[in-house]
């Protein structure tokens, strides 16, 4: 077969049903992708600002010591991110078609990816305002070279892990394992990986021949990614599904009661699940996100930070899993109401499960009580308020639900089953307490709005046997039109 296997992507893609279809999601990825490289360019022409205004002297060498924390950030987005190279190859594989073509063709295409183009709009600024004026023009070339090639560095090895994760969760938890350890070794100070990364690329302005490290490592990247293709290239592996069962037990949940054995179920179609798992796994991520907001936190700080911060790292799982509440049942929707399932028990269910993870949350928060003591009582209030405001407005913007999901497609940047009530939801959830917080604040003090944010949480908790009586009817007069809108989609 002469043909080029690009022509034959290219007519299966012109050919696809789904080519016009979700024109919506695409134009969001549009205007994300001009977004992003329009936030890269100003970032890059800032740097180059603030590198020749600090350090007019040593301006390659400063910018080379933040190369790692780019790459470093770069490889775990690609990770969570990234789409793997994909490729209907299987009608090739009975046909003298060389396996090893296919796998270069996929890893070839591939390096047409946005995030290999993205760094170049964070490195050019720099490159054409200020190392032109200081590199000579051998020096230049491999400066510049190095970090080209770093790009498809980052661009293999996450291509790899990706693929390793698919295969085995343990994979994917060492890798953020060893993401955290390098921080936590680098944050307090242990080894400097930031300067012994960056000096690598003084080497190479010292002298242009190291450059040839980066090919070399891209070499053997490329090689570790083709092999792994070819090995898997065989039609009785692709004929049969071979993935491993969750033997998970979660009977013990049964012991609670009716409205236990749902929670179960629950609990089980996470953990079984690729799209939930990995946003369970995500929102336990969001507990770093205080290291964030929290670092430079002081006595004139204003409190609303802590409010945020304890809206995010306590009810990050309501926000993210119940944004698509309760379509995540969307595939067995119809059979779940055939069954001998009241609606009550599975509202009933999702109000536990978001309870018992918010309360999990805030107990895993308060070790940033290190940073300020405030943080028991405020994340406190806020737990109140998710558990019983918010899961209640969870469900108010379920009754809207219309798209099916499928379980076991990624997570990160799937805009499958996205509709107008998943955009919105984090308008209420998260922008409602805090201008609660603001109004009351400024009336009458922090104190009194703290008062009132864990007053209301407390007679949403009171009150849910009613909200879910109530919010149980509301479902059951949309059921009928929730199955045919899932059955549709």
């Amino acid at each position: 077969m002469k043909r080029n296997l690009f022509y034959f992507a290219w007519r299966e893609l012109t050919r696809s049903a789904n080519l016009r279809k979700n024109r919506a999601a695409k134009g969001v990825l549009i205007f994300l992708a001009i977004y992003f490289s329009a936030v890269a360019l100003f970032m890059g022409l800032q740097l180059s600002e603030k590198l020749i205004e600090t350090n007019p002297d040593n301006q390659i060498a400063a910018f080379n010591s933040l190369i790692f924390i780019y790459v470093g950030f770069d490889l775990v987005l690609r990770v969570m991110m990234q789409n793997l190279p994909t490729f209907g190859f299987q009608p090739f594989l009975i046909i003298p078609v060389k396996r090893k073509r296919i796998a270069k063709y996929m890893l070839n295409k591939s390096l047409l990816h946005f995030f290999n183009f993205l760094p170049l709009l964070l490195i050019l600024p720099f490159a054409l305002r200020a190392a032109v004026n200081v590199l000579e023009t051998p020096n230049l070339i491999a400066w510049f070279a190095s970090l080209i090639f770093m790009i498809f560095v980052n661009h293999f090895l996450a291509i790899y892990i990706k693929w390793r994760t698919n295969e085995s969760n343990y994979f994917f938890y060492g890798f953020l394992s060893v993401a955290a350890a390098i921080f936590a070794i680098n944050y307090f100070g242990i080894f400097d990986f930031v300067i012994t990364f960056g000096k690598l690329f003084d080497l190479v302005v010292q002298y242009p021949a190291v450059v040839v490290i980066f090919p070399l490592t891209i070499t053997a990247l490329y090689i570790l990614n083709r092999n792994y293709l070819y090995n898997r290239f065989y039609i009785d592996e692709l004929s049969q599904k071979k993935k491993e069962g969750s033997t998970y037990d979660f009977s013990w949940l049964n012991q609670i009661g009716e409205y236990g054995k749902m929670l179960s179920l629950e609990v089980k179609m996470i953990t079984r699940n690729k799209r939930p798992r990995t946003t369970a796994i995500m929102s336990v991520l969001f507990i770093f996100y205080g290291l964030m907001i929290y670092k430079d936190y002081n006595a004139d700080t204003p409190e609303v930070i802590l409010v945020l911060g304890g809206m995010f790292m306590t009810g990050i799982f309501g926000m993210m899993y119940g944004q698509f509440f309760p379509a995540w049942h969307s595939r067995y929707y119809p059979l779940l109401m055939a069954q001998n399932v009241r609606m009550k028990q599975i509202l009933q269910s999702a109000f536990f499960l978001m309870a018992v993870t918010n309360i999990i949350f805030y107990l895993l928060s308060l070790g940033y009580m290190y940073i300020t003591p405030k943080v028991l009582y405020i994340h406190f209030v806020v737990m109140l308020y998710n558990i019983g405001v918010n899961t209640f407005v969870i469900f108010a913007l379920g009754l809207t639900s219309r798209k099916s999901i499928d379980l076991e497609q990624k997570a990160m940047f799937n805009y499958q089953g996205m509709g107008a009530s998943q955009w919105l939801i984090t308008f209420p959830i998260l922008f409602g307490p805090l201008a609660v917080y603001g109004v009351i604040t400024l009336l009458f003090g922090n104190i009194v709005a703290y008062i009132v944010l864990g007053a209301l949480g407390l007679i949403g908790i009171v009150l849910h046997p009613r909200l879910i009586d109530y919010f149980t009817k509301q479902y059951l007069k949309r059921k009928h039109k929730m199955v045919a809108a899932y059955k549709a989609t």
